[in-house]
């Protein structure tokens, strides 16, 4: 009881707490109490198993087992811990600690550790609602129980160092003999293998190129690698683990016997050892079909590490056979282009012409046909440019030839050139009689038109400059051009129409005065005065005399109008 200085009056209380047992935990102390009368009593107890370990290798400090005591003290202070249980077997002793609700705090621990005695908790915290009667056995064997601490266990500890050490020590005697033999028995190799030679030919030499950092390998890094990718990547379709293609180059004898098995420790002390980056076979193997992976030439098929061949292989091995058929289809194309530069021309000029003789005749700068074949720099689609462009212009008219690249061209040229000159000199000399013979046609046609309308003023009217045809005469007029002969020939028509109108204007004023002359003599009753009439000036006629101002109907009604009689009907 502790005293408590309340609010309303002062009183005493339980302790909240003495060693993890509340006012509400009296349970707990018989279980406690119970549990360390029954171990005092019994003097035996289930010790657990205890080991140490590195994460590699584990010494057993503790079987376990039931031990036995001779005796065994509660609650007495040891050092500066006060366990539940001393548990004494000579000069041994056996810490034991009950944990019903709390654990042993990390400042106990800390005591014991220093202490350097051997320390078990038991958990009773599963038994807190179990009669004391039933617990017994749970206390002494049946409960979980574990080790605080064990003075052996230093010594097992320093026995895995000491295990570790030895370990590492073989692992760098081991490194340093595969570093040694490495640097005896590598291979001095200068002649391509069978793989290596077939992958060149397919298109990965630069994928199998040699990193330098492969070692225990019995051939060359190139050799290997193209078994890979030509017997793994191409021919296995349904895939491949790197484990397999590992066997399958130990089974070629490729791996020396002391490489065939080396594990990462190892390997990671042979690049100490050797003062640089290396690579045993295996990891040399898996960095491979990494790098192939990434490149595309190989794909993962699944999760598990299974590999085919990826787009990327296919692809540069057709590339690879293209370039090898490319030589051939390049002269295949130019001896196309050079019959067809060659089919317009004449056997006598190409007799003799041997093309593949032509292919190996060097040009101006030495390089010959069969070389630009095989070239990369451009210089074949060169050469093809120049036998197209000789190709078209061996199909103009006349042909207009550059550069005949060493073919039996230019006797062609000059022959064909000559006959079209010929050709053309006929077709304009012809062109030019057919043009006289047409323009004499049409001056003929257009002098016979005249001729019958105009009689004897034909010929003059032909030659004479005429205004309507801008200063030409008709006859040069229609010389010229069916089109400028149409022209003619319409101021011919315009001529016969004005001639016409003329003479119908005049029959109209004939006819006027016709009829004037007779209303006058009737007007006048003689003809003396009439005639007298048609000759007099008349105010009312514009000051023309009648047989100056009728010309038509409507002249001729206002002449009659004048006339003596007349005055009362206008």
């Amino acid at each position: 009881m502790v005293a408590h200085k309340g609010v309303r009056r002062q009183h005493f209380q339980h302790a909240a707490e003495v060693e993890g047992r509340t006012c509400t935990s009296s349970g707990e102390t018989a279980l406690h109490k119970f549990a360390k009368k029954a171990l005092a009593s019994a003097l035996t107890l289930r010790l657990p198993a205890l080991s140490e370990s590195d994460g590699r290798r584990s010494v057993e400090v503790v079987e376990e087992g039931v031990f036995e005591f001779e005796s065994a003290t509660l609650e007495k202070r040891d050092g500066e811990v006060i366990p539940d249980v001393v548990c004494l077997k000579g000069k041994r002793r056996l810490h034991v600690e009950f944990m019903v609700t709390h654990a042993c705090g990390p400042e106990k621990m800390e005591c014991i550790r220093k202490l350097d005695v051997g320390a078990i908790e038991i958990d009773l915290s599963g038994y807190r609602d179990f009669p004391l009667s039933e617990v017994a056995s749970a206390i002494l064997s049946d409960a979980p129980r574990k080790w605080l601490h064990n003075p052996k266990s230093l010594a097992a500890r320093e026995k895995l160092a000491d295990m570790e050490r030895n370990r590492l020590a073989g692992i760098e005697s081991e490194a340093q003999g595969l570093v040694d033999e490495a640097a005896r028995s590598a291979p001095d190799l200068q002649d391509i293998g069978e793989w290596e030679g077939a992958a060149v030919e397919h298109g990965l030499g630069s994928a199998i190129a040699a990193s330098g950092l492969a070692v225990g390998f019995l051939v060359r890094e190139e050799e290997w690698k193209a078994f890979i990718l030509l017997q793994f990547g191409l021919l296995a379709k349904q895939g491949f683990r790197i484990k397999e293609v590992f066997s399958a180059i130990k089974a070629n004898g490729w791996v020396a016997r002391r490489f065939c098995f080396v594990n990462d420790e190892v390997a990671a002390a042979m690049r100490l050892a050797a003062g640089r980056e290396l690579k045993v076979p295996w990891e040399a193997v898996g960095d491979f079909l990494n790098a192939m992976t990434k490149a595309g030439m190989l794909i993962p098929l699944d999760l598990r590490g299974r590999l085919a061949g990826g787009r990327n292989l296919y692809s540069a091995i057709k590339a690879a056979a293209e370039l090898r058929e490319r030589p051939g289809k390049r002269k295949e194309q130019v001896r196309d282009i050079v019959a067809q530069i060659l089919s317009p021309v004449r056997a006598a000029f190409k007799e003799g012409f041997d093309c593949e003789v032509w292919l190996d005749l060097p040009d101006d700068s030495g390089i010959t046909p069969s070389q630009t074949v095989v070239a990369d720099d451009g210089s074949f689609e060169v050469l093809v440019g120049k036998l197209e462009r000789l190709r078209r212009e061996m199909c103009m008219r006349p042909p207009q030839v550059t550069d005949s690249i060493g073919l039996p061209v230019l006797q062609e040229v000059r022959a064909r050139t000559a006959a079209l000159r010929l050709a053309e000199e006929k077709r304009t000399r012809e062109a030019a009689e057919k043009a006289e013979r047409e323009a004499a046609e049409r001056e003929a046609s257009l002098a016979n038109a005249t001729l019958a309308a105009m009689g004897a003023a034909a010929s003059n009217w032909m030659s004479s400059p005429q205004d309507l045809l801008g200063g030409l005469s008709p006859a040069a007029m229609a010389r010229r051009s069916q089109p400028d002969y149409a022209k003619a020939a319409a101021a011919l028509d315009r001529w016969r129409l004005a001639v016409r109108e003329e003479e119908e204007r005049q029959a109209r004023q004939d006819k006027a005065l016709t009829t004037l002359r007779a209303a006058a003599r009737a007007g006048f009753k003689r003809d003396d005065y009439a005639q007298l009439w048609m000759r007099q000036p008349h105010r009312d006629l514009e000051g023309k005399r009648p047989e100056e101002f009728c010309r038509d109907s409507a002249t001729l009604a206002t002449c009659v109008a004048l006339l003596p009689g007349r005055a009362g009907q206008r």
